[in-house]
């Protein structure tokens, strides 16, 4: 897995303050793992370790490219990484399941999750899936929400071929036509299609009956208790670099060419701007600040149709209180 490394400062922690200091002789690495490969949707984070977000609260962040939110989940769940990119609902499941992570910032408050359509498959609605086949990656987040989006829509799951593919094989499946859709993104499979000249169906997910929390922000729940002020610097620096890009999109996505030279700066600048538009959900106003009834949702929605246990509220999966006061406004 490749990892970009930020420019380093030493820095000290004061644990219990909402701050970490930096000063001489000192330093505090970050691992941070991503949902997948690199895309337009990650540029903000690389617009924050480019102009020293992290390096001004202490921290020395190395960025990993993921293979898919569920593994992303068990990897900072297994404290390999100190902080992981995730689908909220995967992250949810894999806390249901005993795996001792938290969400600590909901950046998309809404998901991102599409089937994405060939244009001559006749699909329409999830319902058009039966008879289709259909590209999925056992372990990523849209793999583990299909029995909702199942479940929600009444589908015949028996009469959907699902073809298991890597990733990176989603797109030229699409174009060699070796599927009719695939379960993707529409922040990113999606954008890069329409980039390559096919004119896709892109059906959201939320307007499905599956709206979940989207990208979040996760951590070990160990972390929050044992290093609650690095925890608070990582997301000052995070909303901070996530306020900047969306005001800036043009500048995040030339700064990330420069961390991913292989970087299709048109395709990354549609993929970032679905994820700038998935920021806030209906009731929200506050950057990476879900409501209470968001949260309800998420939870009920995955009770449902996922297995998840009702034994547990909400705020078991979730701590929204690392987050800085006075966050930025819709």
């Amino acid at each position: 897995m490749r990892y970009v490394v930020g420019l380093v400062l030493v820095a000290a922690l004061t644990v219990g303050l909402a701050s970490v200091s930096v000063a001489q002789g000192s330093l505090t690495p970050v691992s941070f793992r991503l949902n997948f490969v690199a895309v337009g949707l990650h540029a903000p984070f690389y617009l924050g370790l480019d102009r020293g977000f992290y390096r001004d609260v202490g921290i020395d962040l190395r960025i990993g490219e993921g293979t898919g939110s569920a593994t992303t989940v068990r990897l900072v769940g297994s404290r390999s990484d100190l902080f992981g990119f995730a689908d909220g609902g995967t992250a949810i499941i894999g806390i249901a399941q005993g795996i001792p992570v938290k969400i600590i910032a909901p950046i998309y408050q809404i998901n991102g999750f599409a089937i994405v359509a060939a244009p001559d498959a006749g699909i329409s609605k999830p319902k058009d899936l039966e008879g289709k086949r259909v590209g999925v990656t056992p372990g990523d987040a849209l793999s583990a929400l299909w029995p909702a989006l199942v479940g929600a829509n009444n589908i015949d799951e028996s009469r959907v071929r699902l073809v298991a593919m890597d990733p990176a094989a989603k797109v030229p499946a699409m174009l060699n036509k070796q599927v009719d859709a695939i379960l993707g993104g529409a922040d990113d499979q999606a954008v890069t299609l329409k980039q390559r000249g096919l004119s896709v169906a892109v059906i959201r997910f939320a307007e499905y009956g599956v709206s979940t929390i989207g990208l979040s922000i996760i951590a070990h729940q160990d972390t929050l208790t044992a290093q609650p002020a690095l925890v608070r610097a990582f997301l000052r620096a995070t909303v901070r670099s996530w306020d900047v890009a969306r005001k800036n999109p043009d500048a995040a996505i030339a700064v990330e060419k420069k961390f991913i030279p292989t970087l299709n700066e048109a395709i990354a600048r549609d993929h970032l701007a679905v994820a700038i538009s998935s920021l806030f959900s209906k009731g929200s106003n506050e950057l990476m600040k879900s409501t209470d009834k968001d949260w309800l949702d998420t939870v009920v929605l995955l009770a449902r149709y996922m297995g998840v246990t009702g034994r547990f509220g909400p705020k078991h999966y979730y701590d929204q209180g690392f987050l800085p006061e006075n966050l930025p406004a819709r």
